[in-house]
């Protein structure tokens, strides 16, 4: 399992922004898009290159409502989008929006939604290296080898080995959680006025829909989220299940997948027209696209020196191997040498290891070889064929294929709608009474 690839619910949904370019937002284990209709609900004018669109024409504000009760407000709890599945909970409200409350458990709940989604990516590596690092790992890892020979009586070395490296498998397993959760409760208190503004943007999303007579039915979010499921490769329980494990309620995912699939068909309703990507800004995208390394993968060329444990596996087997691998480790001066180094030990075995994937190698040892500097050695692990040690060579960036061109021209054409997005946003909270409690 890679760093990047963790999360678990992982970045649930887009910003509304996003969902109009139709991005994935990941957070691990979980990718979430809102996908483009089939067909525009309406026939969208020919793209030509207009001027800026005019601003939106000023509404007048609504006058001030009396303020009604926050402790006591029915179905305070319910958002005007949520998709349907809310209960009615008597909330504390915290803001009205042209009227319509934002409850202190819909912010809640957002928060932790947006956790999910955050980028964790850093604080969890930076997390699961200090974890991975840590010298009782080894001896962790040899406690669950002992138990594991203790617990097989009359199996053969090969099954004992099978058995170890599951086990050693889930206990890795075990620390990229703590990596994780861990990272992601350290943004949690951040998010929350985040959470706030974000709900605040989707009432006027939802609100400006009902103006321009745009709807979204529930079948329609309902498809949405189970197309969610079913990338993740889960069935609407399963996930609906995996939200509720983080302390997430459907219905807050689906009153975020509402708004952006109603503000992605206003957008292209007042601004389809004015959007127009030329052959030339097509072209310079695909070639700065095959330039960047982004998404690329990284290939490393490492140099591996296996201590075999021949014979019965014990404690003070282990332990010998693993000194005289520590003992090699403060040997080895640069790549050049490596293969020098085995000379003369019983059992040990050096590779020259050309292009390897970092995803060829097993945690926590891939790692502290992606964390490694070019000509450093790595502290030792246990390993199936005993104590491995790994020294980092050099490595290269594999690009990734060009952009099509089809590709190129609709990442543009979003990104042109993002901008239109935005300033139409802008001028909406501007025009909004906003009223915080």
């Amino acid at each position: 399992m890679q760093l990047a690839s963790w999360l678990l619910a992982g970045a649930l949904m887009a910003s509304a922004g996003a969902a109009l370019a139709q991005q994935p937002s990941s957070i691990p284990g979980l990718v979430v898009t809102v996908p483009p209709p089939a067909q525009p609900r309406e026939p969208v004018a020919p793209l030509r290159a207009d001027p800026a669109p005019p601003k939106a024409q000023a509404k007048p504000k609504p006058a001030p409502r009396p303020r009604r009760e926050a402790s006591t407000a029915p179905g305070a709890g319910e958002s005007s989008g949520d998709g349907g599945g809310g209960k009615s909970r008597r909330q504390g409200i915290v803001v009205l929006v042209n009227d319509e409350p934002i409850t202190a458990y819909e912010v809640d709940q957002r928060a932790t939604l947006m956790a999910l989604g955050a980028n964790i990516g850093e604080r969890a590596q930076a997390n699961f290296k200090r974890l991975a690092q840590d010298p009782n790992i080894n001896n962790q890892l040899r406690s669950i080898l002992e138990e594991t020979i203790k617990s097989n009586p009359g199996k053969s070395r090969e099954q004992i080995l099978a058995v170890f490296e599951e086990r050693k498998k889930n206990f890795i397993m075990g620390l990229q959680r703590r990596a994780i959760e861990s990272a992601r409760a350290g943004v949690l208190p951040t998010l929350r006025e985040k959470a706030l503004d974000e709900i605040i943007e989707e009432r006027l999303k939802i609100q400006e829909g009902k103006r321009l007579s745009v709807t979204v039915t529930d079948d329609e979010v309902e498809k949405s989220f189970k197309d969610m499921a079913s990338r993740n490769k889960l069935t609407e329980a399963q996930f609906v299940a995996q939200l509720k494990s983080q302390g997430i309620d459907a219905s807050t995912m689906k009153a975020r997948t509402r708004a952006a699939l109603v503000w992605r068909d206003v957008i292209r309703r007042k601004f389809g027209s004015q959007i127009a990507v030329s052959d030339r800004d097509i072209d310079r995208f695909v070639e700065q696209s095959a330039e960047e390394s982004g998404g690329a993968k990284v290939e490393m060329q490492l140099h591996k020196i296996t201590l075999a444990v021949p014979g019965r596996i014990d404690q003070a087997a282990l332990a010998r191997r693993l000194s005289e691998a520590e003992q090699l480790r403060k040997r080895f001066r640069d790549c050049r040498s490596t293969q020098e180094l085995v000379k003369g030990v019983p059992d040990a075995r050096f590779e020259s290891l050309a292009n390897q994937a970092a995803s060829a190698v097993s945690e926590p040892t891939r790692s502290l070889l992606l964390n490694a500097k070019d000509g450093e050695m790595v502290p030792p692990t246990l390993a199936s064929s005993g104590v491995e040690l790994y020294a980092v060579c050099g490595r290269k960036t594999v690009k990734a294929d060009d952009e099509k061109r089809l590709r190129a021209q609709q990442e543009l054409t979003m990104r042109e709608f993002e901008v239109v997005s935005r300033r139409h946003l802008r001028d909406l909270r501007a025009e909004a009474l906003i009223e915080k409690r």
